[in-house]
């Protein structure tokens, strides 16, 4: 009877311990620190075009309930396919990450190339990976077999897409295939282009891998090698002198590795193009061209047509051939007429003239060689010039310069500064830069390459437009998580040319559902601004990619006002060496909202400030920490890492006080900022801006939260509002 009472009474104490069990096991098991998503590589790295397979993505955190799954371009599905969740704990910058299972389907018609990807789970949001749609049948490396040498080589037939890991220090891998006399086969490797904007590719100070590729013949003989062919990644084509066994071999130029050193290879003995020539055609017309490149058996002639084209811009396409269809290539569809150069355009006698705007495609085809393009130019005028080359995969380094008749060297305006010559854009080997007319007359464009390198594959095409007034749009919008009723901020930031400095107008088009964005106006001589966003406080948990942009009123080539558009370009942040930060040039900005994450509410007082030249003001900001969330949170207005600032919001004149208190730790709070404006602060009318609040996820992550909106308005020394009317 004692054992039954005792065992009732175990019972009962037990049942009566439950719900506080419950409770300490859902608190400890609730998260904190709660950042992006830090996606590596796929495994394999390429799906065929019309197929259906599983996959695998590695990521540094968990990605269980994935919900969206978003490329830079529509067609592909990816569902998330764990059948129950997984932990993915953080293990440092040099791992691969937890692998998670997702289905992919890639429609038949979808272009092959390749696919910036984001994923968005019910929790956060993604950094970029990279996904290769290939025309081939994808091989995937055999685990656990070895295949570093010609006799243990893995078999693969051609045409394949072999996908691989040179996974450790001195690893190299090879294949090998059957092939037959006078067989045309090219062979490219994918490395550094499925990897490049991935967040934590640093490792050992060394980031992308740099491939080598060497194709060895029946005798064990080296028949051909290749470095850097698109960039750093590497290509091969040969035609087989005899029947027999061939074998490639792929490793890193430095003998380094790691589980991230994702590859695709594509090996085939279909046409394969470099580059069309001309590479243009204009919107509406057809044009003849010439295919340059390897197994057309040929066949080097091709139509362009741009007469049904909806868009314009460039893109790859494939053309078709007696010989079979080709690899798809980069060609552009143009609203401007468009030339080829003729190649006698070397000086400034035999300048081949241009009639803006139009594009003109030419090709260095011998060493030292330049080339020249003659306008006619008012004083006062702008006119653009923009060239492509590194970026559509071609290997020109170009330099250019504008000259007068006497070849006197005209000072052009690079990346928004004064310049002779210009070399590299912006994350770019293509040079682009505006050029204003000193006086009425005949110009002069040059182009060569940087190291006075011509031949087969140094074409490029050029873009020549009048311009007036102009701005680029940049800064921080890489990602953004939002729980219901809370808000977040990015930054942009205009660069301003050719003299404008009109009011630009900021906007975010595609928000997620629930989420909406504080209108945002930069007037004249301001530059930077905070994007606000709010979800509100029933927004469901969803995402969406969105495009950034501003807008103004300039006056156009005729003098007449006209609106011009301007896309934001969007970079990632790219670890680097020693913990620090690098930005990339990427495709996609990407807005999730969230269930709830380390700070629950983020207020700030008081919502209106007026200040004079010379004054200060306070504002009081509270947080309101997860019950996960321990750690401390630095409240600030600029995004800053160290000594760089990515991002800023106040206008010029106003700063941020160092007698502010910035550092919220243990049970504290609330803090305070304190701006000041100095004494020439210029007026400026309810500008918006926010309190941010960092919560550090690593040493150099930190996810960012904003508090309400604030105006803030700047009067002149009177204290007299000189914008009231406006």
């Amino acid at each position: 009877m004692r054992c039954f009472v005792f065992s009732l009474m175990t019972f009962s104490l037990f049942v009566s311990a439950l719900p506080r069990l419950q409770a300490a096991d859902a608190k400890k098991d609730a998260p904190s620190k709660i950042g992006f998503r830090q996606l590596v590589a796929f495994k394999p790295a390429a799906v065929q075009q019309g197929d259906k397979r599983k996959i695998q993505l590695h990521s540094s955190y968990t990605l269980d309930n994935t919900h969206s799954v978003f490329f830079d371009k529509p067609g592909i599905k990816m569902i998330f396919a764990e059948p129950k969740p997984k932990d993915a704990p953080r293990r440092g910058r040099g791992s691969v990450g937890t692998p998670f299972a997702f289905d992919v389907e890639v429609p038949q018609d979808q272009p092959a190339r390749v696919y910036e990807c984001r994923v968005a789970t019910d929790q956060a949001v993604s950094s970029v990976t990279h996904l290769l749609v290939t025309p081939y049948p994808v091989i995937e490396e055999e685990e656990k077999k070895e295949n570093n040498s010609f006799d243990t080589a893995q078999e693969v037939t051609v045409p394949s897409t072999v996908c691989g890991l040179v996974e450790k220090s001195e690893d190299l891998d090879c294949y090998k295939f059957k092939g037959k006399k006078g067989q045309e086969i090219t062979i490219q490797v994918y490395a550094q282009r499925v990897t490049e904007a991935i967040h934590t590719m640093q490792t050992s100070n060394v980031y992308l891998m740099d491939s080598i590729l060497t194709l060895y013949g029946p005798q064990k003989q080296i028949v051909a090698q290749n470095d850097n062919y698109y960039k750093s990644d590497s290509l091969i084509t040969y035609k087989l002198p005899a029947d027999g066994e061939y074998v490639f071999e792929i490793r890193d130029a430095r003998y380094v590795g790691t589980p991230k050193y994702a590859y695709c290879i594509e090996v085939s003995d279909t046409p394969f193009v470099n580059f069309t020539y001309p590479l243009a055609v204009q919107k509406g017309k057809t044009q003849d061209v010439e295919l340059h490149g390897f197994a057309l058996k040929g066949n080097t002639k091709a139509t362009f047509s741009g007469a049904d084209a909806q868009e314009t811009g460039w893109a790859q396409r494939t053309f078709t051939t007696p010989a079979g269809k080709t690899n798809a290539v980069w060609t552009l569809v143009s609203e401007n007429p468009q030339a080829a150069a003729p190649n006698t355009n070397t000086s400034l006698e035999t300048a081949f003239p241009l009639t803006l705007p139009m594009g003109v495609s030419g090709r260095l085809t011998e060493e030292g060689q330049t080339h020249f393009y003659s306008f006619k130019a008012k004083k006062g005028q702008y006119y653009s010039f923009d060239l492509m080359a590194n970026r559509i995969d071609l290997p020109l380094d170009c330099v250019m310069e504008v000259v007068d008749n006497k070849s006197k060297p005209q000072r052009i305006y690079v990346n928004g500064g004064a310049n002779s010559e210009a070399d590299d854009g912006l994350s770019t080997k293509d040079a682009n830069f505006y050029f204003q007319a000193p006086a009425d007359g005949e110009y002069y464009v040059t182009v060569r390459d940087l190291h006075d390198r011509g031949g087969e594959r140094f074409a490029y095409h050029l873009s020549a437009e009048l311009s007036g007034p102009e701005f680029e749009v940049h800064g921080e919008y890489y990602y953004a998580q939002i729980a219901p009723g809370t808000n977040m901020m990015w930054f942009a930031r205009v660069k301003r040319l050719n003299g404008f400095d009109g009011p630009i107008e900021m906007n975010i088009e595609g928000l997620p559902e629930g989420v909406t964005f504080e209108p945002v106006t930069l007037p004249s001589g301001v530059n930077d601004c905070g994007l606000i966003l709010k979800a509100s406080k029933d927004a469901p948990i969803n995402a969406a990619l969105v495009k950034i942009s501003g807008k103004a009123k300039v006056p156009g080539p005729d003098g007449k006002e006209i609106e011009i558009v301007r896309e934001g370009r969007i970079t990632a942040e790219i670890q680097s060496r020693g913990g620090g930060q690098a930005r990339w040039p990427i495709n996609t900005s990407i807005v999730g909202v969230t269930k709830p994450l380390d700070l629950l509410e983020v207020t700030a007082t008081p919502t209106e400030i007026t200040l004079k030249p010379g004054e200060s003001a306070e504002i009081k900001v509270k947080i309101k920490r997860s019950d996960a969330y321990k750690d401390p949170v630095t409240l600030a207005t600029a995004f800053e890492y160290f000594n760089s600032k990515f991002g800023l919001q106040l206008p010029p004149g106003v700063s941020l006080s160092k007698k502010s208190k910035t550092r919220l730790a243990g049970k504290t709070l609330e803090g305070t900022l304190i701006i000041e404006a100095s004494d020439k602060a210029k007026p400026i009318k309810r500008f918006p801006f926010a309190a941010m609040a960092r919560v550090g996820i690593t040493f150099s992550i930190t996810t960012n939260y904003a508090s309400n909106v604030i105006y803030l308005t700047i009067t002149d020394p009177e204290g007299k509002d000189k914008l009231a009317k406006k």
